[in-house]
């Protein structure tokens, strides 16, 4: 049995709820509220719940019961506190403190985030570092004794619960914390949204407001950007930015080295946001590709009006490549083959491919092997008909409808994969919804046409 009082919401019979910190899932059996049988518990009322899934010795003092979404255990929390005008001596850094946070009572480390230190009587931003993981909301109350725990010294007010352990002092935190402040004050998410420049995640969105996905009052500018499984709110000005972000490093790019077809995903997100969330890096690519705001071929990305220029040495050893190429069928030759037959050095062999992929008449399969692009349409081909038949194509279906060996066939439903036109779904390999590869050789998925690729 579990007492205590609803912090917020309603709990009924037969909800799972999860005990906090600890992470453990729970069946609420039956619920005593104001001192009688009941089938809910509503918000301020004293209440008792008999929970199935747990030992009582697994709960302590200080414990919460919470919707799974609603709490992330934490070992640092950002808050403002005010110390008293009597306490004794100023906060250094590090010094010990004890903590009464709702039921909870923990010691902890605070660190000044404003000021060397925080003296008696005024009021600073800190973040308290404790020993154990708890749990809390912004908003919450709570009150601070000196180290011996003797003395009331101080109180504050939760900011952020889940506060991050390095640059805690920069000014991009200081403008998230003053933000934070605005939301526990009642002027909503926006101040948040604002100085989040990768936007917030719809999880992250609901544990700060305390408020369901589909009740959160989001700002009329807001874009909620569905990233693979994810979903990310950025105000249409940030998402604006993050797009010119991609835009200008590709152009820049292109003007150092105009003689390269394009650069890969993962350099660009070296070069312009590489700590932005992944599913939120991808999404991003996806819709400016999708936007003819930037092309694919294979691996490459690049500005559509970019074109790469061949010497006329260039065109013509790729008109002794090109027709090999094409001879080859589903099992072309390697780059050294090549190279010994034309009578080339492989790097030479290997620069002009990899800029006739800009052109859109070869795939890189894998690092020096080069398909034919109308070859790459009939393999699409193939895959698109064993997909409708059997649901899916495995490696071993696809590798006997091609002749080829299994390690070639994989290679190859490997590399559809990483273009986008299938995706794995555990020992299969099926087209992505929408996707199309005509004969032209160039994937095609919604809106995007011609060479185009979708970004893995």
């Amino acid at each position: 049995m579990a007492t205590g009082t609803v912090f917020s919401g309603r709990v009924h019979v037969g909800d799972s709820v999860v005990v906090m910190p600890a992470g453990e899932a729970v069946r609420v059996r039956s619920i005593h509220a104001q001192n009688r049988a009941a089938d809910a518990g509503c918000a301020g009322e004293r209440c008792a719940l008999n929970l199935g899934g747990v030992d009582r010795s697994a709960l302590a003092r200080g414990d919460w019961l919470a919707d799974a979404r609603a709490l992330v255990a934490s070992t640092r929390v950002d808050a403002r506190l005010r110390l008293l005008s009597g306490s004794a001596a100023p906060l250094k850094s590090w010094s010990p403190l004890h903590v009464h946070l709702g039921t909870a009572h923990q010691v902890a480390h605070v660190v000044p985030l404003e000021a060397a230190q925080l003296a008696p009587g005024e009021s600073g931003r800190v973040q308290l570092v404790f020993d154990a993981p708890l749990c809390a909301v912004p908003g919450d109350r709570f009150i601070v004794r000196n180290a011996q725990g003797r003395h009331t010294i101080g109180g504050g007010t939760v900011l952020d619960p889940c506060a991050p352990p390095r640059r805690r002092r920069t000014a991009a935190r200081a403008a998230v914390l003053g933000a934070l402040e605005r939301m526990i004050a009642a002027e909503g998410v926006a101040p948040l949204l604002e100085h989040a420049i990768y936007g917030m995640s719809i999880p992250d969105l609901v544990r700060l407001t305390g408020r369901p996905a589909e009740r959160l009052s989001l700002p009329a500018t807001a874009r909620v950007v569905d990233a693979h499984g994810e979903q990310f709110v950025l105000l249409a000005p940030q998402w604006q930015t993050l797009r010119e972000g991609v835009l200008g490093a590709l152009a820049r790019f292109h003007s150092m080295v105009p003689e390269e077809p394009g650069t890969d995903a993962a350099r660009l997100r070296r070069m312009t946001y590489p700590d932005m969330p992944t599913s939120l890096w991808r999404a991003l690519l996806e819709a400016l590709v999708g936007e003819r705001q930037v092309q694919a071929n294979g691996p490459w990305l690049h500005l559509p009006e970019h074109r790469v220029v061949l010497s006329a040495d260039e065109r013509r050893l790729l008109e002794r490549l090109q027709p090999l190429i094409a001879a080859g069928g589903f099992d072309p030759p390697w780059v050294r083959e090549l190279a010994a037959t034309v009578r080339e050095s492989e790097a030479r062999v290997r620069a002009v491919l990899c800029r006739d992929l800009a052109q859109g008449n070869v795939f890189q399969v894998v690092h020096d092997l080069f398909y034919d692009r109308e070859r790459i349409a009939e393999l699409a081909a193939i895959i698109d008909r064993c997909a409708r038949e059997d649901g899916g194509v495995s490696a071993a279906r696809f590798r006997d409808a091609v002749g080829l060996g299994r390690k070639r066939a994989i290679q190859i439903l490997e590399f559809f994969d990483r273009v986008g036109y299938t995706r794995r779904v555990r020992d299969t390999h099926v087209v992505r919804p929408g996707s199309a590869w005509p004969a032209s050789g160039g994937l095609t998925r919604g809106t995007t046409a011609g060479n185009n690729a979708v970004v893995p």
